[in-house]
């Protein structure tokens, strides 16, 4: 049975204060406030409970003191940058959101370990244990919040059966939500604290999937390193998301890696064998990482930067960093198997945490570099002007962009840059875009009309219309007659180099448009977004018309094969 005790009674309190932060901010109409506030009270107080009464030794209040002060600054920041407006870029927003977590969890490992450590820097078995430990404690105290409003809303449910709706009405208001959920968040931490015979168990378990999928995840990398001489490299390039899957799998071996690895001091577990296959595999992942960022790169010489880009950059960095640590433990004698790693861990970790820090800063925006790199290149050409993004520019990078993309204007209209007739083309973009005539819609969605828009085209704002997703970049839209009945179809062309099929839209009766088909086997559709604005695409009578029995429509599928 759980007691009151003093801990106990510290945890609960520590678990009002966040609620009554929280809502307090919920009232809040500046948003940058609001963040910082929000983010002052799961920051600090998430470490508070983590720590218990560690947190009066050895300095350790500062750490944490020093993290909270951090983290809400850039919150405050982040969103009156980006995210006091639904015409202005959300990407830091919604990156600091992820990254947040990322960096509030490995500044945690270190804070928890600072108060064990000997000498100057955290152990690394105290490092392992905390990192570990921290995520199955907050699942915990999240499990516990899950089944805690579960019965609330049993509990409401019943006395609604009875005609009573003040308890449903009271656990509906913002001040219960945040105080209670709050308080019991605290409890589970605290439970989970207490409790290291489960929570080492949890982490037993996990380690022991760790060991028994480290050998599979390895042989698929060897097996892919292998098979690039063969299959050439060109597929990779022309898949548009290589950098995510390559990146994902180096991810997975890297996560395992360090499950069978643990504090170093222990055996693999492997035979012989099976280790070398292990280390093989350590000495591919780099491969892979290079591969990934070349990748990246490619896109980067033909488009420019973009948030994204950079941050895709950026994450092949951090991995690449591992990787080498990773084939340098392997190659190098070591006191025990990969002991290296117990150095550059920690310290690739602590160097990714700065790095993560610094994308979020007026400083090392990607907003602002991307902006500068995009205006940049439309004038010196490496970007052809017919095909200028103007207006990503000028919606989608936030305070940056904008800037820039008054600035191009002013430019171009005073005629202090390029040469006609590419000043005139640029113009009409730029003005095209300050107009509004690519349309857009706060959910992300991006259209460009290729020629004049249809009537009702308004209705493809909607994502439930079916069809390509159209964020960013976006889509092509292109009214065009495909069944030669007089009335235009709207063909939807995603602006990526690879797409699955090209989903075309009909118009019905009531004036509401439906999708009707898709075009398969489209190997580029950026080149024949080109193509139509150049006037090369056409509706073609098809050579074999299809034949109709019944309710089954047969069409013809023509032999490519030479006879001999």
């Amino acid at each position: 049975m759980l007691t009151l005790t003093r801990s106990v009674r510290t945890c609960l309190a520590i678990g009002l204060a966040q609620g009554l932060l929280l809502w307090l901010a919920s009232y809040l109409t500046e948003p940058g406030i609001r963040f910082a506030l929000s983010t002052a009270a799961l920051v600090g107080g998430i470490n508070l409970l983590l720590l218990g009464a560690s947190v009066r030794e050895r300095g350790t209040a500062w750490l944490v003191l020093g993290l909270t002060v951090v983290m809400s600054a850039i919150s405050a920041w982040v969103y009156w940058e980006g995210g006091d407006s639904s015409r202005t870029s959300n990407w830091l927003t919604g990156t600091w959101v992820c990254f947040a977590v990322v960096i509030t969890y490995i500044v945690t490992a270190f804070i928890l370990s600072w108060p064990s450590r000997e000498g100057r820097f955290p152990r690394y078995e105290d490092l392992f244990r905390h990192a570990w430990d921290t995520v199955f404690i907050v699942l915990l105290g999240l499990l516990l919040n899950g089944v805690f409003w579960a019965l609330l809303l049993l509990w409401g449910s019943l006395f609604k059966m009875l005609g009573i709706v003040a308890l449903n009405q009271l656990f509906s208001t913002t001040g219960f939500i945040c105080v209670s959920s709050m308080m019991v968040l605290a409890l589970g931490l605290q439970m989970g604290r207490d409790n290291d015979r489960v929570i080492g168990l949890l982490r037993g378990i996990l380690l022991t999937l760790c060991r028994f999928l480290l050998p599979l995840s390895s042989l698929i990398a060897i097996v892919f390193t292998f098979a690039l001489p063969f299959t050439g490299l060109q597929p990779i390039w022309a898949t548009g998301y290589s950098t995510p899957i390559m990146l994902c799998l180096v991810a997975a071996n890297l996560f395992l890696l360090n499950g069978v690895f643990q504090v170093g001091e222990q055996s693999s577990g492997y035979p012989r064998w099976l280790l070398g296959i292990v280390d093989l595999c350590l000495l591919c992942l780099p491969v892979l990482v290079v591969l990934a960022g070349y990748s990246s790169w490619l896109r980067i010489e033909q488009y420019g930067l973009t948030p994204s880009r950079i941050l895709a950059m950026l994450l092949v960095a951090v991995m690449l960093a591992h990787t080498l640590a990773a084939a340098w433990a392997v190659v190098v004698p070591q006191r025990q198997w990969l002991w290296s790693l117990r150095i550059s861990n920690p310290l690739i970790a602590l160097i990714s945490v700065v790095l993560l820090l610094a994308i979020h800063t007026p400083w090392f925006s990607p907003l602002q570099i991307s902006a500068t790199n995009q205006v940049k290149r439309v004038l010196e050409a490496k970007s052809p002007v017919e095909t200028f993004d103007a207006d990503t520019l000028r919606y989608r990078l936030g305070p940056p962009g904008t800037q820039a993309f008054e600035a191009l204007l002013e430019q171009v209209e005073q005629g202090r840059v390029l040469a006609e007739p590419a000043r005139q083309v640029l113009l009409k973009r730029l003005k095209d875009a300050q107009a509004g005539k690519i349309e857009r819609e706060s959910d992300g969605r991006l259209l460009e009309w290729v020629g004049p828009a249809v009537e009702g085209s308004e209705q493809f704002n909607d994502p439930k219309i079916g069809g390509q997703g159209c964020l960013y970049p976006g889509c092509a839209m292109w009214a065009v007659d495909l069944d030669q009945d007089g009335q235009d179809e709207v063909l939807q062309l995603p602006k990526y180099k690879w797409s699955d099929a090209l989903y075309f839209f009909k118009r019905d009766s009531q004036g509401n448009w439906q999708r009707s088909g898709a075009y398969e086997g489209v190997d580029n559709p950026l080149e024949m977004i080109e193509q139509i604005r150049e006037g090369k695409v056409k509706v073609v009578k098809p050579r074999y018309q299809s034949l109709q029995t019944g309710d089954q429509e047969l069409n013809p599928k023509l032999d490519t094969t030479p006879q001999p």
